[in-house]
């Protein structure tokens, strides 16, 4: 089971329309600095928009 401490959660909240270039006015928990969990970022991705906001709507409101 993971250890929920202040240092493991999210500490800052982002825009997703401008990290995931999708429309929408969410805004998403995310962490300040990088983890060695997280890939680099693939500037040539594109998310599909529906897929991306179930994902980020239930991380978000844990549904």
């Amino acid at each position: 089971m993971t250890n929920l401490t202040v240092e493991n959660l999210p500490d800052i909240t982002l825009c997703a329309r401008d990290l995931f270039h999708i429309e929408t006015d969410m805004k998403i928990p995310a962490f300040s600095t990088k983890s060695p969990h997280v890939p680099d970022i693939d500037p040539d991705y594109l998310f599909d928009q529906q897929t991306t906001l179930a994902i980020l709507a239930g991380f978000t409101f844990n549904r």
